[in-house]
C-alpha cells in the first residue's frame, strides 16, 4: 500500500511523498492524491476525486499489469470533478475537464481542450484528440482513438471487446478510430474493428458495424448510408480552430 500523509492544503486531502501541489490549485476536501502524480498550474479537483490511483484489477482480468507509481500528468488549467478517478499512468493535456464521477483508466492519453462528461468511462489505451467532447453516461472501450474536434452524445458504448467476451483479444488488435469533426449521436454502439471517417455522423440510436467513409451520414440498427454531409453541414468552431493553429505555429509546425 501506498503511503498517504494529510495535507493542511485543503480539508481530508491526502497526498502521497514526493508529490508537489501548486500553490494557486484550487482543491475540494477529501481529494486523494497518490504517489506519481504532476499536477500542472491552476488545476482544480472536485470533493472525493481521486489522483493516481494504482491499477486495480481482478484475478481474471485480460488487461495488461502496469508497474506501481506510473507517472500521472495532469496538465495545467485541468478540471477534475467530484469523484472523478484518474488511474496511475494517465495524461490529460491543458485545458481539460472530467465530471462528476468519470473515469479514466491506466495508459488513456487525453489531449488539450478535452471535455469528459458526468460518469463517462474512458477504457485503457484510448486516445482523444484535441477539442474532442464526450457527453455523460458514455463507455469508451480499450484500444479507441477520438480525432480532434470529435462531438459524441451521452450514452454512446464504444465497445473494447468485439468477442463479448468469448474469445481472446489481441491488444494490437485494430479498435475503433474516429476520424477529426466526426459526430456520433446519443445511445450509438460502435463494435470493433471499425473506422468512422472524417466529418462523418453516426444517427443517434445507429448500431454501427461496418467502416463509415469521411461526410457519410448513417443511421439505423444495423447502421444505413443515409446521404452525405453538406459543405454547410460541416463542423467548424472558429475558436478552436484559431487556438490550435496558433498553437501549431508556436511550435514550428506551420
Amino acid at each position: 500500500m501506498q503511503r498517504l500523509r494529510p495535507s493542511n492544503i485543503a480539508p481530508g486531502l491526502l497526498v502521497a511523498h514526493g508529490v508537489e501541489v501548486p500553490e494557486d490549485a484550487e482543491i475540494e476536501p477529501n481529494v486523494t492524491i497518490y504517489a506519481g502524480v504532476v499536477l500542472g498550474a491552476r488545476v482544480r479537483l472536485g470533493a472525493g476525486a481521486v489522483i493516481g490511483r494504482p491499477q486495480r484489477i481482478d484475478a481474471n482480468s485480460r488487461a495488461p499489469r502496469r508497474p506501481r507509481n506510473e507517472p500521472t500528468l495532469i496538465g495545467a488549467d485541468c478540471i477534475v470533478g467530484s469523484c472523478a478517478i484518474v488511474v496511475a499512468g494517465v495524461e490529460i493535456g491543458a485545458r481539460s475537464a472530467l465530471g462528476d464521477g468519470a473515469l479514466v483508466r491506466e495508459t488513456a492519453v487525453l489531449g488539450e481542450e478535452v471535455v469528459v462528461g458526468h460518469s463517462v468511462s474512458v477504457g485503457r489505451r484510448t486516445e482523444l484528440g484535441f477539442g474532442t467532447r464526450i457527453q455523460a453516461g458514455t463507455r469508451v472501450g480499450p484500444r479507441t482513438r477520438i480525432g480532434e474536434e470529435v462531438m459524441v452524445g451521452p450514452n454512446v458504448v464504444f465497445i473494447g471487446d468485439p468477442t463479448h467476451g468469448r474469445g481472446e483479444i489481441d491488444e494490437d488488435s485494430p479498435g475503433i478510430r474516429v476520424g477529426r469533426r466526426a459526430r456520433i449521436g446519443s445511445g450509438a454502439i460502435l463494435n470493433p474493428p471499425l473506422e468512422i471517417g472524417e466529418e462523418a455522423v453516426v444517427g443517434a440510436g445507429s448500431f454501427v458495424r461496418a467502416d463509415v467513409p469521411d461526410r457519410t451520414v448513417v443511421v439505423g440498427a444495423p447502421a444505413r448510408f443515409l446521404r452525405c454531409v453538406r459543405d454547410d453541414e460541416l463542423r467548424c468552431d472558429p475558436a478552436l480552430c484559431a487556438r490550435r493553429e496558433a498553437r501549431a505555429a508556436e511550435s514550428g509546425l506551420i
